[in-house]
C-alpha cells in the first residue's frame, strides 16, 4: 500500500526549502548552514536573479546555476538549444526578450512570498478539493517552472516533468511538439505576463472531483437520453471553438489524461492541451495521481497556440480570437482530465471494453467529470475518442459509455472525429438516433450495454446494436 500523499507542496521561499550553497551566494555565508551543510534557498535565488542578463549566454548561466545548486546537475536541460531557439524566434529580436520579458520574469518570480502564504500550497484531496488562484499567482508558479526552482512533488516519480527543463535540450523524441510548447510559453510571457492589466480580475481554478456518495442512487434513476451530436472535422485543432471557448453556451472539453496528469515531450492529447496552455502546467505541482473515482477540472487556463493535426503530423496553425467575448472568454474554458483504463495492457483475446466491471468504471469516471459543473455553467461536453489511442480502448464502446454518463448528468455530448474516423462517426450517429427513439432511457441503455455479447470484437458493437433494432 502506497503512503498517503502529503497535504502541502513546499515553495522555494519557505525556510524549510534548502540547498547546498555550492557557489557561496548566501548573503550570510556559512552562518546560515544547518547541521547538514545546507542553507535556505530563497536568499540564494535572490542573489542569482540580481545578476544582469542581456543574452542567452547569461540566461543559460542563470538557469544552470539554479539547477546545479538544487540538483547538482543541469539535466535534463542539456544544451538549452530549443529554449535559445524559442527566444530567438518568438520575438522580433532576442533583445526584446531580455529588455522587456526577462525583467518581468524576475519581478514576478520574486513576488512569490507576497503571493502565497506560509511557503506552501495545499495538495488537492477529497477534503481540499478546490484551489482557486489569481492569474498573478499562477504566473508566478509558471515562471518558477521556467526557472526550474521547484522541487519534485513527492507523489511523482518522473523527475523532471514538474518543470520545463525537459523542453530545453535539442535531444527530443518529438522536437516539433516541444518547439510548439516553448513557443506557447514565450507568447504567454510576452502577451500575458508583460501586460499588467491582464493579471487582474482573472481566476484559474483547479479542482479534484470524486464520485459522489449517492452515486448508486443516481445510477438507478431513469432519464431520457440526452442529445448525442457527432461532428467530423478535416483534422483536429486547438482553436477556441474546439476548446469550448467563445461559442456562447457553456462547454467543457474532455482531456484523455494519464493518472499522473501533466505535460510532456510528445503530442498526446493531454500533452498538447497542457503544453499550449502554460496556466494549466502547474497541475503537476499539487495534483496527486487520479484514483478510479477521481477527475481533475481546470477552469480559466488560456491556450496560446493552435496545433493542427495529431501525433507525429502536427503543425502550428494561426490562433484566432474567441468568436464571442474576446480574450476574456478564456476565463470560462473548462478542461476535464479523465484517465481511461489502460486496456492496451490486456491480452486475453477478448475485447476488454465489454467487461462489465470495466464499463462500470468508465461510466463512473465520466459521470464524476461531467457532474463537476452542476452549477449550470456547463451544458455540453465535447470529446474526441477518449481512451482510444495509446490506451487501446474501442471507440464504439467508449462513446456509448460517455453518452450514458452525460445523460445521467443532464448535459449533451458532442463527439468530434477527424476524417480517419468518419465511417465510425456515421455509425455512431445512426445508432445514437436509433437508441434515442427506441429506448426509454438510461436504465434500459445501461442494461443493454451490460448485456453486450462478450464475443464481440473491436469495431463490432455498433453493427450489433444496429442489427438488433
Amino acid at each position: 500500500m502506497s503512503p498517503p500523499h502529503p497535504k502541502f507542496y513546499l515553495l522555494p521561499f519557505s525556510p524549510e526549502y534548502k540547498c547546498t550553497d555550492r557557489f557561496s551566494l548566501h548573503p550570510t555565508g556559512d552562518q546560515a548552514e544547518d547541521e547538514n551543510g545546507q542553507v535556505p534557498f530563497w536568499p540564494v535565488l535572490e542573489a542569482i536573479l540580481c545578476r544582469p542578463v542581456n543574452s542567452t549566454t547569461g540566461l543559460v548561466d542563470i538557469l544552470d546555476t539554479i539547477s546545479v545548486i538544487l540538483r547538482a546537475t543541469s539535466q535534463p536541460a542539456g544544451d538549452y538549444e530549443l529554449l535559445i531557439d524559442a527566444i530567438a524566434t518568438s520575438f522580433d529580436t532576442a533583445e526584446v526578450f531580455f529588455a522587456k520579458v526577462w525583467p518581468r520574469i524576475v519581478d514576478i518570480a520574486l513576488q512569490m512570498p507576497g503571493l502565497f502564504q506560509n511557503g506552501r500550497i495545499p495538495v488537492l484531496s477529497r477534503e481540499n478539493y478546490s484551489l482557486p488562484f489569481s492569474r498573478r499567482q499562477i504566473a508566478c508558479l509558471v515562471v518558477h517552472q521556467f526557472l526550474r526552482t521547484l522541487s519534485l512533488p513527492p507523489f511523482r516519480d518522473d523527475d523532471g516533468t514538474h518543470d520545463f527543463g525537459i523542453w530545453y535540450s535539442s535531444q527530443q523524441r518529438h522536437p516539433v511538439a516541444v518547439r510548439v510548447y516553448l513557443r506557447a510559453l514565450m507568447l504567454y510571457f510576452g502577451d500575458v505576463l508583460c501586460d499588467e492589466k491582464k493579471m487582474d480580475g482573472w481566476v484559474v481554478e483547479y479542482s479534484l472531483h470524486s464520485l459522489p456518495e449517492n452515486y448508486d442512487e443516481i445510477f438507478a434513476q431513469d432519464r431520457p437520453l440526452s442529445e448525442l451530436k457527432v461532428v467530423v472535422v478535416e483534422t483536429y485543432d486547438t482553436l477556441p471553438g474546439s476548446l469550448g471557448v467563445g461559442d456562447g453556451d457553456g462547454q467543457a472539453v474532455v482531456i484523455s489524461a494519464n493518472r499522473v496528469v501533466g505535460f510532456g515531450q510528445s503530442a498526446t492529447q493531454e500533452e498538447v492541451h497542457v503544453g499550449i496552455s502554460p496556466e494549466a502546467c502547474p497541475i503537476v505541482l499539487f495534483t496527486p495521481p487520479l484514483g478510479d473515482e477521481q477527475v481533475l477540472k481546470v477552469r480559466g487556463a488560456q491556450a496560446m497556440v493552435n496545433i493542427v493535426g495529431k501525433g507525429r503530423d502536427i503543425i502550428v496553425g494561426s490562433m484566432l480570437d474567441p468568436q464571442q467575448g474576446g480574450d476574456a472568454a478564456w476565463k470560462f474554458r473548462t478542461m476535464l482530465f479523465m484517465d481511461a483504463l489502460e486496456l492496451d495492457l490486456v491480452n486475453d483475446g477478448r475485447l476488454a471494453d465489454l467487461d462489465p466491471r470495466n464499463m462500470e468504471r468508465e461510466i463512473a469516471k465520466a459521470y464524476t467529470a461531467f457532474s463537476s459543473s452542476l452549477d449550470g455553467t456547463i451544458s455540453e461536453i465535447k470529446t474526441g475518442p477518449w481512451g482510444c489511442g495509446a490506451f487501446g480502448g474501442d471507440p464504439e464502446v467508449k462513446m456509448l459509455l460517455l453518452w450514458l454518463a452525460s445523460t445521467m448528468v443532464g448535459v449533451n455530448l458532442t463527439v468530434v472525429c477527424d476524417y480517419e474516423l468518419q465511417a465510425f462517426a456515421r455509425k455512431l450517429e445512426d445508432v445514437g438516433q436509433t437508441l434515442k427513439f427506441t429506448m426509454l432511457g438510461t436504465v434500459s441503455m445501461r442494461k443493454l450495454l451490460m448485456e453486450l455479447p462478450q464475443a464481440l470484437s473491436r469495431g463490432q458493437t455498433l453493427e450489433w446494436l444496429e442489427k438488433r433494432k
